[in-house]
């Protein structure tokens, strides 16, 4: 079942404000199971609650729940929303720490009424509870899926469509802080404790004759003012442990750059920071993705990143690479094991829907005491891993 598309003018008569009723009208239905709130509640009282004390930091995290306006009982569809109903209602009975979604919030596959519907829902829902939170933008949150498949490749979301849905509300709470009204860098602090968000799909929004230069579901990449940004938030990091959280991820086990676009230079920051180095950020590039940066992090004390965690790849993955606990969490939305995009990970899970393994979501417990970061998995997620931080 598909819903239809009818669409209003709200806030603002501008086109790219129109959002479909009659998505709006039913996601308002949509309530969290008993049976997922109390398994997910069970998994944080009888496994996290036990690691928690006033100085380390709680996040529940979901990643790629890829909602979709479809009913679907094997696949992508508006299961992905009930997911984030859910963890955020448990969220806010545990009170946790820090709600995060680590991106890729819609499928990008709907017209773009529909999908702004998605994204709006979504953020009332995150701001309802009582957490403070973070969505991190992913490949798939500028609709490009639809440009692709339905549109001819013209635009269907303006420039500041994402950013006035979502990014706005991430920086509204006091909790959440960034270097200016336009970086795409923000931070969380609690005790010793910093986390650290980038954009992975932070690619120019440039029009010819009507469609995009670059195609944000296949295009990721890190620009150079957002490196700039990160080097200045790092360089008044002092005495902290540092996690970065961002959507996709930024290199491979063997160190190369995993997006398109400058994560091997996101990860020289990261070693160079922990090294407490002085230098140059440069590569090869002219444009749109050349980077020529200074840093100096002499100054930061002890502290250091150590985990730099993601989700896009829709499984689970850990690696080090230079000291630095590289975590690959598995999506959120449901991939039944017939569907040729489910990979071989959630196959092995056979995930059905309105069973536990419909869902995938974590919590996650950083102890700066213990010099600890414990993941605590639930769904389609694996059950318990630790590191050292």
């Amino acid at each position: 079942m598909k819903f239809n598309n009818v669409a209003r003018r709200v806030l603002s008569p501008r086109p790219s404000e129109f959002i479909s009723t009659q998505t709006e009208n039913f996601l308002r239905r949509l309530k969290p199971r008993p049976f997922v709130v109390d398994y997910i509640e069970g998994v944080y009282k009888n496994n996290v609650l036990p690691n928690v004390n006033d100085n380390t930091v709680t996040i529940s995290v979901l990643t790629d729940t890829h909602a979709k306006a479809v009913v679907s009982a094997s696949y992508y569809g508006i299961n992905g929303m009930r997911h984030i109903i859910e963890a955020n209602q448990v969220s806010n009975d545990v009170g946790v720490d820090l709600n995060v979604h680590l991106g890729d919030l819609m499928d990008g596959s709907d017209k773009p009424e529909i999908s702004r519907g998605l994204l709006k829902f979504a953020v009332e829902n995150y701001q309802a509870s009582k957490p403070p939170f973070f969505i991190v933008e992913g490949n798939h949150d500028e609709n490009d899926k639809y440009d692709e498949h339905r549109f001819f490749k013209s635009a269907s979301f303006h420039r500041d469509d994402y950013d006035s849905l979502v990014t706005k509300y991430d920086f509204e709470q006091s909790e959440i802080l960034r270097l200016n009204p336009v970086s795409r860098v923000g931070w969380f602090d609690k005790g010793d404790v910093r986390i650290v968000f980038i954009d992975t799909s932070d690619i120019p929004y440039i029009l010819s004759n009507g469609s995009k230069k670059y195609d944000f579901k296949k295009v990721r990449g890190v620009r150079e003012q957002q490196l700039e940004d990160l080097t200045t938030v790092l360089q008044r990091t002092v005495d902290k442990h540092v996690v970065v959280m961002g959507h996709a991820n930024i290199i491979s086990p063997s160190g190369r750059s995993a997006l398109n676009f400058n994560g091997d230079l996101v990860q020289k920051l990261l070693v160079a920071f922990n090294n407490k180095e002085t230098g140059q950020l440069k590569n090869e590039l002219t444009g749109d993705f050349g980077v020529n940066i200074r840093y100096d992090f002499s100054a930061t004390g002890i502290s250091k990143v150590t985990t730099y965690i993601c989700g896009h790849m829709h499984y689970e993955k850990n690696y080090k690479v230079s000291e630095i606990n590289h975590i690959i969490l598995n999506c959120s939305a449901l991939m039944g094991k017939k569907h040729g995009l489910t990979t071989d990970y959630n196959k092995k899970w056979d995930r059905r829907y309105n069973e536990i393994s419909e869902l995938s979501g974590y919590f996650i417990n950083i102890d700066p005491n213990k010099l600890r970061l414990q993941i605590f998995g639930y769904g389609a997620a694996t059950r318990y891993v630790s590191f050292e931080i």
